[in-house]
Formats: structure tokens, C-alpha cells, sequence
């Protein structure tokens, strides 16, 4: 009875609460709805807000200077600076506290890893595995924080075209409209827009518009300053006689392209979320998984600490290199121009030392064999940078590294096995569930063979004096009585020994190494090979922003086709070399340079261009080359949207099969595998104990 009416009273307490505080927020509502008080807000809302930031951005302004004098960090931090540079037009206020900001978040990241791998194990290949993890974090989270500031740069441009396009439907004036649209940006976008406009007002406007070209970040900006640039120069359609203005269409056509480019990679991003730490987690779980299986089943430590169970180890390493390295590359959207001009440039400081440059050029094939035009085509085609001598220097490296590495490893592997049959599991003679004096027993059987493997080894006496040597050994030892049991013990001694001897460097090994080396020279040729689809993927997009360039410049009067050419090559990255080639050709015949143009890209959608170019150049005036071209777009624009959802479809595919792949090998590889291995030996224990009876 009493606790009935304890729990009536706590029910009625917490009724009454719940009533006043329901009626605490209905008077709050209705003081919130007041007049005066929203009077109140909306003053507070016009003072001037703190940036929410704005501490941080103070705080990494500061550290910057003192960042600069670490060895490794100054490192980082001035290949993350050249990134920040470029996107925000040399503004150093704010290009300092995002790469200082940005390294500190790199460095604590490793930092911290670093730490939790010492405190985590003692093994030192674990330790050594999370830490170039950490570094691959590290490389990964630079990678995300500038892609996150190359998409505010791009909605920022969005605004800024909306902006200039309003301000040019007031005054008509190319330069006043950006000056006057860069004063309501965001500072992100509102640097480029001044330097475009410092552009247009400079003495000389095509040098000043050729440096901007080499700072631009993005292709849409390098469009922005060339159409203001040529719309300045030459002139706006006369929109007072009805007809359209060339620059707004310029300014919708940009715009358009930058949403779909934005949309791109969202879709990418959001597919892909979280796919990179699945892919790393494997890593972290090898040591649990090897603890668990060792503390369940002690026979597995046998399997673990062999040769093989090293080589399956390296295996996953191996997967987990490739897997990483895949997803860089299907995560990264298109090609960074400022690490396109840094490719090379270790290999070319190589170059420059006389002895590395005369062996390197050895292996060089000359110009009459056709692996020298296979090699270069590859080259081309995966649009990379490097010369050949580089490319081939890259190959040596590749296989000198290979090379030493698996020899280190062999010899490593070698080491770890004879530790083991020196010091095996004790829970694998201890365990079971045995009795106390069985313990004991086999305990002092553990560790009389280790101590007799240790002086077998020193004493280094002959084969047959190993038994009779371990005998008298025994007889020393109360723990096994029994002769037949001694002479059974010193048999599987002498067994563990002749082993132990036998556990060295063979010579089909350094085969082995020989044969990797000569796989791994075969890599940087994947690599390419690798680039060069992923580059096929891009190749119908850049395409489609050739064709709305193209589209635009064809409605200027006085433009050539060899300043259509020129603003394709402006914009492209995958076809640049060729497109260069094109221009440097072009005085020499217009037609010839065109059509070795479509050969060196043979790509169809490309050719249909180069087709009405050619048309251009001698034949009929631009205009009515590409007359057609505006009455296609609303299908082009279909047509590049479904390209688009199949391109970032292949890739969240791919993404995602390559991201689980370490998973999966982990499971199969350090836990399938080892218990089929125990399987295995319980099965021929079994055979060995019925065979007996």
C-alpha cells in the first residue's frame, strides 16, 4: 500500500512539472509575438555580427610565421599555400590563414595517429602502417578542404555572372558592371573579379590577359576574362536595334556550365561520402583480428608468423596501396593544373646529375624503335607532362625500390620465422583447458626448448651429436620421467633445430625479387594507362564546354579560327598538347594543322568541330560554319546531362567496389585463410592420433 501511494505521488509531481512548464512556454510565445520585442530583434539583427571564424582565422594568421620554421611542416605547408594562392587571386590575408589552418589540421591529424599507434601495439610494422595511413589522411584531407573551396569559388563566379549580368543591363559597360558586381561578392570571388578588371583597364590588355591565363584556377574564369576581354574590345551586339547581347548570352552560357560542373561534383562527393575511411578502416582491425584469433585459437600464431602468413600479409598491404591510390584518382574530377606543372619536377632535379643521366638514357629507347612513339603516344594520351627521359627514370625508380623493399622484406620475413620457432605461442602447449600439473609439464617442455635451441645454436655441433647432446640435457630435467617420452621430446628438438638451420636466404628468392622489380617496372606504364580511361571519361565533357565555347566566340565578327583555336586551348586540359601543336602549326597551312589535329585526338565529337573549322578557315565566315549550333543546344544540353549521369555513375561504382575491396580481402586473406589453416592442422593432428590407435 505504501509503495502504491509513493508512486501515485511521484506520478502527480510529474504531471504538475510537465504543466508548468507548458505553461512557462506558452507565455514566452506570447511575449515573443509582441511587437516591441520584435522591434528589439530586428535592431539587433542590423549590428555588425563577429564571423563566427573569425578566432580561427586569427589564430592560424598567427601561427603561420612560426609554421614556416619547422622543418617538415614548412614543407607541407608551402604546397598547400601554392594551392590556397591560385584560388584566391594572391590574396596572402587570407591565403596565409587557410594554409596555415589547414596544415595544422593535416599535422594534428598525423600527429595523433602517430600516437594512438605507439599506445595501441608493439609491433613496429603496425606502428609503421598507421603512420603512412595517417600521411595518406593527411594527403586526403588537403585534398577535401581546397575541392570545398573550389566549389565556393564556383558558386561564387555563379553570383558574380548573375551580378554582372545585372549591372550590364544598366550601363552596357563591360568594366564598370564587373567593378561594380566584384564591390557585392564574396571574397573568395571578388579578388578574381578585380584582377579581370584590371585587365580590361591596363595598357597593354592582351599581355595582362595572357598572365592572367596562367593564375586563372578554373577554366570558367579564364572564359569570364576572355569574352569581357573580346566584348570590351571589339564591342556588344547593338541590343538597341532588338538584336541579342552577345555578353549576356556569354555570362547564361557560363553559368549554365559552372551549375552543371557544380552539380558534377555534388553527385560525385555524396556518392562517395565516406568511402575512403571505409576503405582505410582494415588497417586499424588487423592487429584486433590477429589478438582475438590468437587468444581463441593459439594454433593460428603458427600461420601468422610464418613465411606465408607474412606474404599474405604484405598482400594486403599491397591491395590497401592500390585501393588507396585508385580512389585519388576516381575521386578527383579534373586534372589540377598547379599538380600538372609540378609533375616531374623531383625527376627532372634527378635528371640534372650527370651519372643518373647517363644511365637513364641507356634504357631510353631511340627514335627509330617504335616503343619511342608508343611510349610518347601513352604519354599524350594520359596527359601527362613528363619527357620521356623522365618517364623512364620514373620506371628505374620503380624497380630499384621494388627491388630493395622485397629484399628487406624477405629477410624480415626470415627473422620473424626463426623467432618463431624459437618462441612459439605458449597458449598453444598451455591451453585447452589441461590440467594444472599438465601445464606445468608442458610449460617446463616450452621453455626447456627454447633454452636448448639458444645453446644448439651457439654451440654449433655437429648433426649427429644434436640427440645425444639434447639427451643429457633432459636428464638433468624431473618434468619428464619417462625415456620414451625423452627420446620422443629430443626428436622433435632436433626437428625444430634442423629447421631453424634451414630458415635463410635461398637464391630463387632473389629471383622473386628480380621478377617484382621487373613487374614493378611495368607500372608507371599502368599508371598511364590508368589516366588515360579516366581521362576518356572526361574527354565527351570537355567536348561539350568546347561546343558552347565555340558557340559564343562564333557570333563575334571580327573572331578567327586561329583565336578559336587559341581559346580552346585555354580551356582544355585533356587535349592542351594538341591543341598547342594546332596553333604553333597553324601559320604553316591552316587545313594540314586542323587535320593532324583530328588525328592526334581521334575522338569524334572533337573531329565534328575541327570539321567546321576547317570549313572556316577557307571555305565559308564562321558565323554560318556554326549557324546550327544554337538550334542544337537544348539537345546537346540533354545529351551532356545523361553523359554526365553515366560518367558519375561508372565512377560512384567503381568507387565503391574499390573501396570495399580491402574489406573484404581482410576478412578473406587474415581470417578465413587462417582458420582453414587451423582446420587443416587439426585435421592432420586427428589422422596422426587414429593412425596410431
Amino acid at each position: 500500500m505504501n509503495a502504491t501511494h509513493l508512486i501515485t505521488i511521484i506520478v502527480i509531481s510529474l504531471v504538475g512539472l510537465l504543466a508548468i512548464l507548458l505553461g512557462i512556454l506558452a507565455f514566452v510565445n506570447y511575449r515573443l509575438r509582441d511587437s516591441k520585442y520584435q522591434e528589439q530583434r530586428k535592431y539587433i539583427a542590423m549590428l555588425p555580427k563577429k564571423q563566427k571564424n573569425q578566432k580561427w582565422f586569427i589564430f592560424t594568421a598567427k601561427m603561420y610565421p612560426y609554421m614556416r620554421k619547422i622543418p617538415v611542416i614548412k614543407t607541407i605547408l608551402a604546397r598547400i599555400r601554392k594551392r590556397f594562392l591560385i584560388l584566391h587571386a594572391g590574396d596572402e590575408r587570407i591565403v596565409r590563414s587557410q594554409s596555415a589552418g589547414v596544415t595544422l589540421i593535416i599535422s594534428s591529424s598525423i600527429l595523433v595517429l602517430t600516437i594512438v599507434s605507439f599506445i595501441w601495439t608493439s609491433s613496429w610494422s603496425m606502428r609503421l602502417s598507421i603512420f603512412l595511413v595517417a600521411i595518406y589522411i593527411g594527403s586526403f584531407l588537403s585534398d577535401m578542404f581546397i575541392a570545398r573551396e573550389e566549389k565556393k569559388l564556383l558558386r561564387g563566379l555563379s553570383e558574380l555572372c548573375l551580378d554582372i549580368r545585372h549591372e550590364y543591363h544598366q550601363t552596357y559597360m563591360v568594366g564598370k558592371s564587373i567593378e561594380q558586381a566584384a564591390e557585392r561578392s564574396k571574397t573568395v570571388v571578388s579578388n578574381h573579379a578585380r584582377k579581370i578588371n584590371g585587365v580590361l583597364n591596363a595598357v597593354d590588355t592582351n599581355e595582362e590577359l595572357r598572365l592572367y591565363y596562367d593564375v586563372a584556377p578554373n577554366r570558367y574564369l579564364k572564359l569570364l576574362a576572355g569574352i569581357s576581354h573580346n566584348i570590351a574590345e571589339y564591342g556588344d551586339a547593338n541590343v538597341h536595334e532588338g538584336e541579342k547581347s552577345l555578353y549576356l548570352q556569354a555570362l547564361g552560357n557560363i553559368r549554365e556550365e559552372i551549375h552543371m560542373d557544380i552539380t558534377r561534383r555534388d553527385r560525385l562527393d555524396n556518392l562517395l561520402a565516406g568511402i575512403v575511411f571505409v576503405a582505410l578502416s582494415p588497417v586499424f582491425m588487423l592487429e584486433p583480428i590477429k589478438s582475438w584469433a590468437e587468444s581463441q585459437f593459439p594454433i593460428v600464431s603458427n600461420f601468422y608468423n610464418s613465411a606465408f602468413g607474412m606474404y599474405t600479409l604484405i598482400g594486403l598491404y599491397l591491395i590497401y596501396i592500390g585501393c588507396f591510390f585508385g580512389l585519388r584518382v576516381i575521386k578527383g574530377i579534373d586534372g589540377d593544373s598547379q599538380t600538372v606543372k609540378e609533375e616531374g619536377e623531383f625527376l627532372r632535379r634527378l635528371m640534372r646529375i650527370e651519372f643518373i643521366n647517363k644511365i637513364v638514357k641507356r634504357f631510353v629507347p631511340v627514335e627509330r624503335e617504335s616503343s619511342h612513339f608508343r611510349t610518347i603516344r601513352q604519354i599524350k594520351e594520359a596527359s601527362s607532362k613528363l619527357t620521356l627521359s623522365q618517364f623512364y627514370l620514373q620506371k628505374l625508380l620503380f624497380a630499384i625500390l621494388v627491388c630493395i623493399s622485397v629484399i628487406i622484406v624477405q629477410f624480415y620475413i626470415h627473422s620473424t620465422v626463426k623467432h618463431n620457432i624459437m618462441y612459439p605461442n605458449i597458449k598453444i602447449v598451455t591451453g585447452s583447458n589441461q590440467a594444472s600439473s599438465q601445464v606445468y609439464v608442458a610449460e617446463q617442455k616450452y621453455y626447456f626448448e627454447a633454452n636448448i635451441l639458444q645453446e644448439l645454436r651457439k654451440k654449433e655441433l655437429p648433426e649427429d651429436q644434436v640427440i645425444a647432446y639434447i639427451n643429457e640435457q633432459l636428464e638433468q630435467q624431473n618434468f619428464m620421467p619417462r625415456p620414451a617420452d625423452r627420446e620422443k621430446l629430443a626428436e622433435e628438438v632436433r626437428a625444430k633445430f634442423n629447421q631453424y638451420n634451414q630458415e635463410h636466404y635461398h637464391w630463387y628468392e632473389l629471383l622473386l625479387a628480380f621478377a617484382l622489380a621487373l613487374i614493378a617496372y611495368r607500372i608507371p606504364n599502368m599508371i598511364l594507362t590508368i589516366r588515360r580511361q579516366m581521362r576518356r571519361w572526361e574527354m565527351q565533357n570537355e567536348v561539350d564546354g568546347f561546343n558552347s565555347i565555340v558557340m559564343m566566340l562564333s557570333k563575334i565578327e571580327r573572331i578567327s579560327v586561329y583565336e578559336i583555336i587559341d581559346w580552346l586551348h585555354r580551356y582544355s586540359y585533356i587535349f592542351e598538347s594538341q591543341l598547342l601543336r594546332c596553333l604553333l602549326d597553324y601559320e604553316a597551312g591552316a587545313w594540314q594543322a586542323l587535320e593532324r589535329l583530328k588525328d592526334e585526338c581521334n575522338f569524334v565529337p572533337l573531329e565534328r568541330i575541327v570539321d567546321r573549322l576547317q570549313v572556316a578557315a577557307e571555305l565559308i565566315p564562321i558565323k554560318d560554319a556554326f549557324d546550327d549550333m544554337e538550334q542544337e543546344r537544348a539537345f546537346a544540353m540533354d545529351q551532356r546531362k545523361l553523359h554526365y549521369e553515366i560518367m558519375v555513375s561508372r565512377k560512384s561504382n567503381l568507387g565503391k567496389l574499390i573501396g570495399f575491396i580491402p574489406l573484404q580481402a581482410t576478412f578473406v586473406m587474415y581470417l578465413l585463410v587462417p582458420f582453414g589453416y587451423l582446420a587443416f592442422t587439426q585435421l592432420g593432428e586427428l589422422s596422426v592420433i587414429t593412425n596410431t590407435m
